[in-house]
This record gives structure tokens, C-alpha cells and sequence, in this order.
């Protein structure tokens, strides 16, 4: 009896997994993608912070670069990550040619999306990282403190804002 009441159990917690990941599919891809591209900007950060604080007494110019620099190689790969991901949503399995109409909506929606992550990610952790190279962090210590606690901050704003204006929505309707 134990053994059935078990099977039944490992069942009902495939199908509520299945349901929940069709249902949020996308969203689920969309936060993978800014993880992997947010690992290669962190790298990225580290790496500049480490040299950076070597070769420059300012703990300005430190954090500035260290930002901009990660956020581009994040940047880049999340663009590529996600045109990977999506590209089938907006071009015919057919002809391969693109639906520039859901191309569009997916671009608009998502650069305002982008816009407030990016607000929020570069903002806060370039005032989290220069506080903590001022309070006299290692810049290897401080770039993983503020990497954690800008992306914890950017993901809940990308998350509530993809959700607010239906990022989404154009692509389920195309695959249903």
C-alpha cells in the first residue's frame, strides 16, 4: 500500500511540475538566460575589479569600469541567449521567414523591461560596490557581495514587470 500511495505521490508532483513549467515557460527561460549572462558579467567583474584595483587608485574609476564592463559582456550574452530561445516564436517553421509583427511586440516589450533591469541592476551595484571598496572590501569580496544583491534586486523588477505588461503573451498566443 505504502508503494502506490508513493507512485501516486511521484505522479501527481510530475504532472504539477509539467503544468507548472508549460505554464511558465518562458518566464522560466528568461530568468535562465539573465542567470548564464549574469555569471559571465560577474566573472567579467571580478576579473576587471581584481586588475583594476592593481593598477587604479580610485575607487570611482574602479567601480565605473568594473560596471560598464559587466554589463556589456552580461548584455551581450543575454541578447544571444535569448534570440536563441525566441527565434522560433517569431519565424515560420516553414518558409523560415520572420513575423515582424510578433518580432516587434516581443522587441518594445522587452527593451522596456530591459531598461528597468538594467536601471536598477547598474545603479545599485555601482553604489553598492563603491561603498563597499570605500568601507575597505576586497574588490574580488565586494564585487560578489554587490553582484548578489543587485541581481536579487533586478530580478524581482524584471520578474513583476514581465509579468505587469504581459511580455509574454504575444508569444502564447502565436503557439497555441
Amino acid at each position: 500500500m505504502n508503494k502506490k500511495n508513493n507512485a501516486n505521490n511521484y505522479k501527481f508532483i510530475d504532472i504539477f511540475l509539467a503544468n507548472f513549467y508549460q505554464k511558465y515557460r518562458e518566464t522560466i527561460l528568461m530568468n535562465r538566460n539573465l542567470l548564464v549572462a549574469g555569471i559571465f558579467g560577474f566573472i567579467a567583474s571580478a576579473v576587471i575589479a581584481e586588475l583594476y584595483a592593481i593598477y587604479s587608485p580610485s575607487d570611482v574609476l574602479t567601480s565605473t569600469i568594473t560596471v560598464v564592463v559587466g554589463f556589456i559582456i552580461y548584455k551581450i550574452s543575454f541578447i544571444v541567449l535569448f534570440h536563441i530561445d525566441t527565434k522560433r516564436k517569431y519565424t515560420n517553421n516553414v518558409t523560415s521567414q520572420i513575423n515582424f509583427v510578433i518580432l516587434k511586440q516581443i522587441i518594445k516589450k522587452m527593451i522596456f523591461a530591459w531598461s528597468i533591469f538594467d536601471i536598477v541592476n547598474n545603479l545599485s551595484r555601482w553604489i553598492i560596490l563603491y561603498e563597499l571598496l570605500i568601507a575597505g572590501f576586497g574588490p574580488f569580496e565586494a564585487v560578489i557581495i554587490t553582484s548578489i544583491a543587485a541581481i536579487s534586486l533586478s530580478y524581482l523588477s524584471i520578474n513583476i514587470i514581465s509579468r505587469r505588461n504581459k511580455i509574454f503573451s504575444s508569444l502564447k498566443t502565436k503557439n497555441s
